[in-house]
């Protein structure tokens, strides 16, 4: 069960990753000439990526219970850490959106991280298998990214509809 659910939502998150650069780069030029813009569009790499990278690293051995909480652990950690610098290196305050979004991510990676490091809590507390919870918000995840990435694409095409 963990191999299947393991290998597809490493090919969704990452080839929904891949669809993202592909719009970074037709974007390229503009989102470098605003280092904040930059920084809200590599917020939702990490939020996409990263689950992916997950379910890549515990595919190397499914059935080891060590392997997925120590990657998942410092996996998410690293994203908590990449999304809060992202965040706070701005010069300016981020759009709404990017910013709920990005906090939201923020919180679900420290989820993430705290299942992996102590998968009894989500025992004691809500009786289900760590690992189903972390399914759960890999897909939070994913679609928190979808959302923002959306928004985010939104949002400067009223902002170039207003310049014109």
């Amino acid at each position: 069960m963990f191999e299947d659910f393991y290998s597809t939502f490493a090919t969704v998150s990452l080839t929904v990753t891949g669809l993202w650069m592909y719009v970074a780069s037709s974007r390229f030029r503009d989102w470098m000439a605003d280092r904040d813009h930059f920084r809200r569009a590599s917020a939702i790499s990490v939020q996409l990526a990263f689950p992916g990278l997950m379910c890549l690293f515990a595919l190397i051995d499914s059935a080891s219970s060590t392997l997925w909480r120590f990657s998942f652990g410092i996996t998410s950690a690293v994203a908590v850490v990449l999304l809060v610098s992202l965040n706070r290196r701005s010069a300016a305050r981020w759009v709404r959106s990017n910013e709920v979004g990005n906090w939201l991510a923020a919180a679900l990676f420290a989820c993430i991280c705290v299942v992996a490091l102590s998968p009894e809590i989500v025992d004691e507390v809500m009786s289900a298998a760590p690992r189903r919870v972390e399914f759960f918000l890999f897909c939070l995840l994913l679609l928190d990214g979808l959302v923002v990435a959306w928004m985010m694409l939104f949002a400067e095409a009223q902002d170039t509809a207003d310049r014109a």
